[in-house]
Formats: C-alpha cells, sequence, structure tokens
C-alpha cells in the first residue's frame, strides 16, 4: 500500500513539473529566453525554436508516460533524460547555471541583440532557480525510478528451494 501511496505521489508530483514545464516552452515568452539564449551563444539556430518544441513535446510524452502505472518507469526515464540535458545546458558555457532575467532577455532576442550584447545590459539572474529546480527534477525521476523496480522487484515470484535442499 505504501509503495503506491509513493509511486503515485512521486509521479504526479513529475507530472506537474512537466506540464508546467512545457506550458513555459510551448506558451511563455517568445522567443524563448532560455533556448534563444542558448542559439545565440552556441551559434546554432536550431535551438529556437526546433529544440524548444522537440523538448516540450518530450515533456508532455514523459508526463502522459507517468499517468500510467505500466509505463511509469519509461515517463521517469524520459523525464530524467531531458534534465540530463538540461543540467549538461547549464553546465555549458551557453546558457550557465545562473540565467539572466527571462522577461528582458527575451525582449532583447525579439530586438535582435546579440549574446554579446545581452551580457553587456548586466541583467539580474535567477540565482540558479532554474538549475535547482532541474536538480529537483532529476531526483524525483531517480527516485520514481527506484520505486518502480522496487515494486517490480517485490511482485516478482521467489525461486522455490527443493525439498530437502541443504543449500
Amino acid at each position: 500500500m505504501m509503495e503506491r501511496v509513493g509511486s503515485w505521489t512521486l509521479a504526479l508530483t513529475l507530472v506537474a513539473l512537466l506540464l508546467f514545464e512545457a506550458w513555459q516552452v510551448f506558451f511563455w515568452l517568445n522567443p524563448n529566453p532560455v533556448f534563444g539564449l542558448i542559439a545565440a551563444r552556441s551559434g546554432v539556430g536550431l535551438f529556437e525554436p526546433v529544440m524548444r518544441y522537440v523538448t516540450g513535446a518530450a515533456e508532455v510524452v514523459a508526463a502522459a508516460l507517468l499517468l500510467y502505472p505500466r509505463t511509469r518507469s519509461r515517463g521517469a526515464m524520459l523525464a530524467l533524460l531531458i534534465v540530463v540535458g538540461a543540467l549538461a545546458m547549464h553546465l555549458s558555457p551557453w546558457l550557465g547555471v545562473q540565467v539572466p532575467d527571462l522577461t528582458r532577455t527575451s525582449a532583447a532576442l525579439a530586438q535582435g541583440k546579440t549574446a554579446m550584447e545581452i551580457a553587456a545590459m548586466n541583467l539580474p539572474t535567477d540565482k540558479g532557480a532554474m538549475f535547482l529546480l532541474a536538480l529537483a527534477i532529476g531526483l524525483i525521476s531517480v527516485g520514481s525510478i527506484a520505486m518502480e523496480r522496487a515494486k517490480v522487484h517485490a511482485l516478482a515470484p521467489k525461486p522455490k528451494r527443493p525439498a530437502g535442499a541443504f543449500a
């Protein structure tokens, strides 16, 4: 019973966080400040909007998989994969652990400013809040994967020892 409650708690928490992130990717600021900043700093225009939509779609798929107990571990693994990519971007010079003010960054990108011009604006940062949110989602994903594996292990049939065996 407790495994079931824990499994649903972790899954629903992950679903809420993933759908929140997906909503921001699809419907929040345009251009998206995170993916736009990565594109501007890396010089790879594919990040905004293509990778933004791919990431948002993957978050929605992961959330859907988490809602069904049979596919919950796959959803948690997909969420973990998404978060590993997000953490890699945060730890790269393209995004950084502290992200500049998102609203002002989006406005600057919409005006066509370069990454150097945005950096020269000395915008206030989120003080690592997005990075910490990604870490939290990663930890919840790992917890969900571990819980689902423990449930499978607990339900697996135990091997029977032959009668009279001394081992």
